[in-house]
């Protein structure tokens, strides 16, 4: 088997392995959501499949450095980081009671990355079918807004949650001789947004309008 061939393989293999991760977790959070009745929150198997499946994603950041994929690093890098950060660093450990960001983040992302794997398998085998291929860069322009807008509550609720609670704080003087406050550095990625986010998806506009102009013509 050629090298080629064991990296497509191999890419398949990831990508469908993702496409299943993500459809079970959508799956598993709208149906312990009904039956619940609450759409607020997330269950111990919803938050276990997001943590896995958000964090082998990482992979992904190694694979554009490899040129296993024609994907940018940084571009993959800034896309990761700030749903893994909302992941490991605001969601599992702090926000644990109800909140609208919870469904627009695991809906948002859950749809957005189903597309976006099953585009990708079908690459892979050198197919394409023309809706999933207009879906993959269509549907990012509702379901980005509204990831963004779960990512960016859930860390102002982080805020006032350690604020209110007092948490994560080490004011001065201490053995480290060194202050930080969590909420702070929250604020500080949330200030981030403003500059990063509207590239990100200027970049993904460009994107479409790249490969949907190229199947139309």
């Amino acid at each position: 088997m050629s090298r080629i061939s064991l990296g497509a393989s191999y890419l398949l293999g990831y990508n469908s392995l993702q496409l299943l991760g993500w459809s079970y977790l959508l799956y598993s959070f709208v149906t312990e959501s009904y039956s619940s009745g609450n759409w607020l929150a997330l269950s111990s198997n919803a938050e276990f499949l997001l943590r896995t499946f958000q964090t082998l994603a990482l992979v992904e950041i190694l694979h554009a450095c490899l040129r296993l994929v024609k994907s940018s690093p940084v571009v993959t890098a800034l896309q990761l980081m700030s749903r893994v950060f909302v992941v490991w660093g605001i969601m599992l450990p702090l926000m644990k009671q109800e909140t609208i960001a919870a469904p627009l983040c695991i809906v948002s992302w859950s749809l957005a990355e189903i597309v976006r794997y099953v585009y990708y398998a079908l690459t892979i085998c050198n197919s394409s079918i023309g809706f999933v291929t207009w879906l993959r860069y269509t549907a990012f322009m509702v379901l980005y807004p509204t990831g963004i807008s779960g990512e960016l509550i859930y860390m102002y609720e982080a805020v006032v949650f350690l604020r209110k609670n007092d948490l994560y704080r080490f004011p001065m003087p201490n053995s480290f001789n060194v202050s930080f406050d969590y909420s702070w550095f929250i604020l500080l990625v949330m200030l981030s947004y403003i500059p990063v986010a509207p590239k990100l998806y200027c970049h993904m506009l460009s994107q479409r309008r790249k490969v949907l102009k190229g199947k139309t013509n």
